[in-house]
């Protein structure tokens, strides 16, 4: 095997062995960022009044119940897949907004007399028991579900109307800017990279004292990479990875593919001259910098021009319903009700 051949296997080896740290709770919460339709039309809570419910708000003297938030909530943790603790009281806290701001839009809605056909309401409720929404037997949608499906129709047709009034549609401009300020997301080939990392090891069955303090270390060294202006001067003094520390913590050129897919796309996806995240295992920690690209190519406008527009479009839906939402808001009387238990349960 070439010298070559054998740092590429070694290497691969390494940041394999170094690439598994899981995402935390808000990274998670993060990349599930609902959009607007699915905040305020998809999620319709469906419950059945009952007197024992206890109210959590009101929004102008409209109620919404612990039982409502909490089937709201449901849906939605299913959707951006909560499991801890802290993701289940963030999405409880994210359901009881949601729902104050959908009462919000449907009072506009009522209050500029949308109106909405039966027929129509009947047929979305339909469609909505048969993509699986509706957990009940099929046949005629019961009146909690039609109910909360014309609110939905009434909120989406006010909505509409605003996005016309408003002029929502990109320009040819704003589709040309976006192109040239994002040209990093139409990458056809991202060619070659050269990267260059620095590594702080762990023995085998660390000490909680050992990985604290390699832990420690590694984080000052990352700080230190951020400002330094010569990398390599600290990979050689401190990483803990004897062959490429030698070099500066050089680890070569790589073409997507030939590292392990977590570092593959972590070091793609970062711009030149930038370290990626503190990468932990087992077996220690590392962080990456990537020194040159070259060979990239790129789509055409001609050829994500309809992406684009539909990229903008959904900005431009969600700018439009904060402002809508944002009026609403100050002029609306929102109270909070004390809940029994409710308190003391957040607390624990």
């Amino acid at each position: 095997m070439s010298r070559c051949r054998r740092m590429v296997a070694a290497l691969a080896a390494i940041l394999m062995m170094l690439a598994t740290a899981p995402l935390t709770s808000a990274q998670m919460l993060g990349q599930a960022n609902l959009g607007w339709q699915q905040r305020f039309l998809g999620i319709i809570p469906l419950v059945k009044p009952d007197p024992k419910d206890p109210v959590v708000v009101t929004v102008n003297g409209a109620p919404i119940t612990a039982a409502e938030i909490s089937d709201y909530a449901r849906t939605e943790s299913q959707m951006i897949n909560a499991t801890s603790t802290q993701e289940t009281r963030a999405v409880w806290k994210d359901a009881t907004e949601n729902l104050i701001n959908r009462t919000l839009l449907l009072q506009e809605a009522q209050r500029r007399k949308v109106t909405v056909p039966e027929g129509e309401v009947a047929q979305r409720a339909r469609d909505y028991q048969v993509s699986g929404g509706e957990p009940s037997a099929p046949g005629a949608p019961d009146p909690q579900l039609l109910e909360g499906v014309r609110d939905s129709m009434l909120i989406e047709k006010m909505l509409d109307q605003e996005f016309s009034d408003h002029h929502v549609q990109p320009a040819e401009a704003q589709i040309k800017q976006y192109y040239d300020q994002h040209a990093d997301l139409f990458v056809k080939d991202p060619g070659e990279v050269r990267i260059a990392h620095i590594a702080v090891k762990l023995p085998n069955n660390p000490t909680d004292a050992q990985k604290k303090a390699a832990e420690q270390k590694v984080m000052k060294l990352y700080a230190e990479a951020q400002k330094t202006k010569d990398f390599a001067a600290l990979a050689k003094k401190e990483s803990e990875d004897p062959e490429s520390a030698a070099k500066g913590g050089d680890l070569g050129t790589f073409r997507p593919g030939q590292l392990p897919p977590v570092v593959d796309k972590l070091v793609f996806s970062t711009p030149v001259g930038h370290t990626t995240q503190v990468i932990e295992s087992n077996l220690g920690y590392s962080f990456i910098k990537v020194l040159s690209r070259q060979g990239e190519t790129y789509a055409p406008l001609g050829e994500v021009k309809a992406k684009i527009a539909m990229t903008l479009l959904d900005y431009n839906e969600e700018d439009l319903v904060k402002a809508l939402l944002g009026k609403l808001q100050k002029s609306a009387k929102i109270d909070f009700k004390p809940v029994p238990g409710e308190q003391q349960q957040q607390s624990s």
